[in-house]
């Protein structure tokens, strides 16, 4: 007789990683979504909760039958939208919310992977608004992390680096980094954008992402304590500068027949300080070429790490989703 399937709880199932990650995880356990407002478009059972309120907002008796029936928790839920209205929003839902998901976690007894971020080891300087919230962002992160030390249950926190549209996307979330900067690029601002072409930034096809975190899903679930440390999920050292995109986008524009007449790069001017938009995310975002690279531990649980041949292509492909 075989074992019953195992169940597992995913926050985040309507984001960016967790609408890929659904259906991943969908294909070898039960699944069932803890939602708040929006429901997942692949079928599968869900649950109400929200991050926010104490309990999860659920009765004593809704907790108790939840944390019967699962055996680990996916927690990919967060804010990451740029400057919301109040920046104490993300420590309200990153830290705040994983302290929820660590107690219910604690009641069911079960492991717990928590989708952190790589921002969680930067501290962005700066007192501009963009700074402020990138700077508000990794500190909402390092406090979850921080967290996971009061749970009584294995934890394995995951760093991820930004990421890149899943082969099968149609459109290209452009409300994100790398995918907003982009389609600046493409639009040829004026003058150029102001970053520096031997930074670099450090992004991660989707699909790399998922493979991890269901591998990862699959020893927890196995009862491998080694698992329950911290994991970098990066391009490590094929990672791509600043140069490599503006190449890719001139490449596109190229081939389409629209060639442009300026570079789409340009020096940062000293003596013009930004402090907003997408110049501002891109100078932030992109690190000096004397910063090392990411740590990358891709092949404690995938066959390889990611090759700069794999980076760029993920990168002319999403280019071209960028596109007008």
């Amino acid at each position: 007789m075989y074992p019953p399937p195992s169940t597992v709880l995913l926050t985040g199932s309507t984001g960016v990683i967790g609408t890929s990650l659904l259906p991943a995880l969908a294909a070898r356990h039960d699944v069932t979504a803890l939602v708040r407002h929006r429901r997942p478009d692949t079928p599968t059972i869900y649950v109400e909760g929200d991050l926010t309120a104490e309990g999860l907002g659920m009765s004593s008796s809704e907790r108790r039958e939840l944390a019967a029936k699962i055996d680990v928790i996916v927690h990919c839920a967060g804010l990451t939208g740029m400057a919301p209205p109040d920046l104490t929003a993300f420590d309200t839902i990153n830290a705040e919310g994983t302290r929820r998901i660590l107690s219910l976690a604690d009641e069911a007894r079960v492991p717990v992977l928590l989708l952190s971020s790589a921002a969680a080891a930067f501290d962005t300087p700066g007192e501009d608004l963009t700074a402020r919230s990138m700077r508000a962002y990794g500190s909402s992160k390092r406090r979850a992390e921080e967290l996971t030390a009061h749970c009584s249950q294995p934890v394995a926190v995951v760093r991820p680096a930004l990421l890149f549209a899943a082969h099968n996307a149609t459109t290209a979330p452009r409300h994100q980094f790398p995918h907003a900067l982009i389609t600046a690029l493409l639009q040829g601002r004026t003058g150029g954008l102001p970053v520096n072409p031997d930074h670099w930034c450090d992004v991660l096809p989707i699909e790399l992402l998922v493979d991890y975190l269901t591998a990862l899903t699959d020893a927890l679930l196995r009862g491998d304590t080694s698992m329950a440390t911290l994991h970098w999920v990066t391009a490590g050292h094929a990672h791509l500068t600043a140069a490599d995109m503006e190449r890719a986008c001139l490449d596109h524009l190229t081939e389409t027949g629209r060639p442009p007449t300026r570079p789409l790069l340009a020096p940062p001017a000293a003596s013009r300080p930004r402090s907003h938009g997408m110049a501002r995310i891109a100078q932030l975002g992109f690190q000096p070429p004397d910063q090392p690279a990411l740590p990358s531990h891709l092949d404690r649980l995938l066959p390889a790490q990611l090759t700069r041949t794999a980076a760029l292509e993920a990168l002319a492909r999403n280019v071209r989703l960028c596109a007008p």
